[in-house]
């Protein structure tokens, strides 16, 4: 999941998702607004490159995508095998005038949930951008604004929750998508800065924090106690930030400059490389269902 970074905690590259993102400004002070670059494409089919994935027969092509949104409201897909983009539409939620997309995650239908920084929780079809609103009532003080991400309840598990990443660095929670209330889980134990989440079809959960350096740290979806941590000295949030796990990867979306840049950490090796400076475009969420695949294609 992602969002845009912000010079109080008043705020969603986001994304965070498996991935969210934010927009806003950081409780770190990354700096705020700026303008986005304009929407751009990559070339090649999306699914060149190996899309089999271990996400579960029952599992659509579309729930195996990573997905972003920019920051004129466009959602696009992106494979992470051939870095392209395809712009589906632009989200017309119906959220108060002036708010506009926090965070982002998928669910294994492929359907992405939205918060707007207004604190609107939105379904948003991932076929045509189209939007609905939700039950969900926005909060005020902890949780006013978080990044989101889903993870499934075990290693052999389907069955999936949408966990919650309070802005202001008060913990964890999670949302029940029958009730659309959200229950807090707990704080962190050892970091204490804004995060977007992005979960795995094995269970697990991971924050991309917005400390100087960032930090992508694996967290406890039950106490939300931070089980390790990687420091990122070679990224710069700048004024947004998301990330989304993928083939045992995760994608890191950040906007040091007018565009976002994507870089890819690879926690098997330690590695942090960076696969494109400018995508042509700023990503103000990101997501990725539990069906993407836990390890790379072949």
């Amino acid at each position: 999941m992602l969002r845009l970074a912000w010079t109080s905690i008043a705020f969603v590259v986001v994304v965070c998702v498996l991935g969210c993102s934010a927009s806003g400004t950081t409780p770190k002070g990354t700096g705020g607004g700026g303008a986005g670059g304009s929407g751009g494409e990559g070339g090649g089919p999306l699914f060149d490159g190996g899309m089999e994935t271990d996400g579960g027969k029952d599992c659509n092509e579309r729930a195996k995508l990573v997905y972003l949104l920019a920051q004129e409201n466009a959602l696009y897909s992106f494979s992470p095998p051939t870095l392209a983009f395809q712009k589906i539409g632009v989200l017309s939620c119906p959220a108060t005038q002036g708010a506009s997309p926090f965070s982002m995650a998928i669910d294994r239908d492929a359907t992405a949930y939205v918060l707007y920084d207004d604190g609107h929780l939105f379904r948003v079809s991932t076929v045509d951008a189209s939007c609905e609103g939700t039950s969900f009532v926005p909060k005020t003080g902890a949780f006013g604004r978080f990044g989101m991400g889903f993870s499934t309840d075990g290693p052999d598990a389907t069955k999936e929750t949408l966990y919650a990443a309070d802005y202001g660095g008060s913990g964890l929670g999670r949302i029940d998508l029958a009730t659309m209330e959200l229950e807090t889980l707990g704080f962190y134990d050892a970091i204490f800065d804004a995060a977007e989440l992005s979960g795995t079809g094995d269970g697990h959960l991971w924050g991309f924090f917005t400390t100087a350096p960032p930090i992508v740290a694996e967290l406890d979806p039950k106490t939300s106690h931070v089980l390790s941590q990687s420091s990122q000295p070679s990224l710069d949030i700048g004024t947004a930030w998301a990330f989304a796990f993928w083939g045992g990867d995760f994608y890191l979306f950040t906007c040091p400059g007018v565009a976002s840049r994507i870089d890819r950490y690879r926690p098997k090796d330690g590695t942090t490389v960076n696969l494109k400076s400018n995508i042509g475009f700023r990503v103000v969420g990101a997501g990725v269902s539990t069906c993407a695949p836990l390890e790379p294609p072949k």
